[in-house]
């Protein structure tokens, strides 16, 4: 049998993604295109395929068993048609789309954008959030170029590496340090805290921090954005700690203080995520380089 790969290409999306509707957005085409090549590849093989769920599709044992070849098929020869074609950034009209947990967006989002005006102008870039944790079929299927934020532990099938690492500052009022009163413990504790809660790794990993430290917070407003954080500080007269590359953008422009945390709460990583399928694909590699340039 013949088979157009259009069609098996279709049935990679359906297989990745368990929704038509999802595999068609993915793949540019109509939600009666895909249904149409599923049509035919059902005929063509005699099976059933992928059968209705509650929330999409789910593969039936057939499509399980063929799958993993036609994955590497395709795999193949997307690495053969892009080591054929020269990759030049400043001519490229190529879409790049990351997914960057809250952390990396605030502080790569502005001089990512920067080095594309610069460096790449004629390409998009598209970024999405991660959400509470990594999916890993975001990557394998081509979804998206990179994945930016913390991975731990890091996600199967996919290389990881760290980007750049961070410490802590606490992000203060100026009325609540006036007269040069001096950010000891006593008053980390006992000004109001504006604690960043943001989905994923991050939340806890500051908890576990500070926890592990002795250094309570005296909690009076959870936020889930850095951003947010600022202003309620400046509002509440209060306190929050964050990352240092976050206090030290927002302190200024929100009339805050941005001092050292009392107790030396260590660091974190940001970390860095892609297919291995993407490992010499030269935008990927391009891509890759540029970020690490800005970290």
């Amino acid at each position: 049998m013949t088979t157009d790969i259009s069609l098996l290409r279709v049935f990679h999306a359906v297989m990745e993604e368990r929704n038509v509707t999802a595999a068609a957005q993915r793949l540019g085409q109509s939600q009666s295109t895909v249904s149409a090549a599923l049509a035919r590849l059902r005929l063509a093989l005699g099976d059933d395929l992928f059968l209705r769920a509650r929330y999409g599709v789910e593969p039936t044992e057939k499509a399980l068993q063929i799958a993993p070849d036609i994955a590497a098929g395709l795999d193949r020869l997307e690495q053969a048609f892009r080591a054929a074609e020269p990759f030049d950034p400043a001519q490229s009209t190529r879409r790049f789309r990351l997914l960057m947990g809250p952390y990396a967006e605030v502080v790569l989002t502005a001089p990512l954008a920067a080095a594309f005006a610069r460096h790449a102008p004629k390409a998009r870039l598209e970024i999405a959030p991660i959400g509470p944790d990594l999916d890993p079929r975001a990557l394998a299927g081509q979804t998206f170029d990179l994945a930016l934020g913390r991975f731990s532990p890091p996600p199967e099938d996919l290389v990881v590496s760290e980007l750049f690492a961070d410490g802590f500052r606490c992000l203060v009022a100026a009325d609540a340090l006036a007269d040069g009163a001096v950010l000891d413990r006593e008053r980390y504790e006992r000004l109001p805290h504006v604690v960043v809660a943001p989905p994923g790794k991050w939340r806890t990993g500051l908890h576990k921090l500070t926890a592990d430290a002795g250094l309570r917070r005296n909690t009076a407003v959870v936020v889930s954005h850095f951003l947010t954080a600022a202003t309620a500080v400046a509002s509440i007269g209060g306190i929050a700690t964050v990352p240092a590359r976050v206090a030290k953008m927002v302190a200024e422009p929100y009339g805050l203080r941005n001092v050292a945390v009392p107790l030396d709460l260590g660091t974190f990583p940001t970390q860095i995520a892609w297919h291995p399928h993407n490992r010499r694909d030269p935008p990927n590699i391009w891509l890759r380089d540029l970020l690490k340039g800005i970290a």
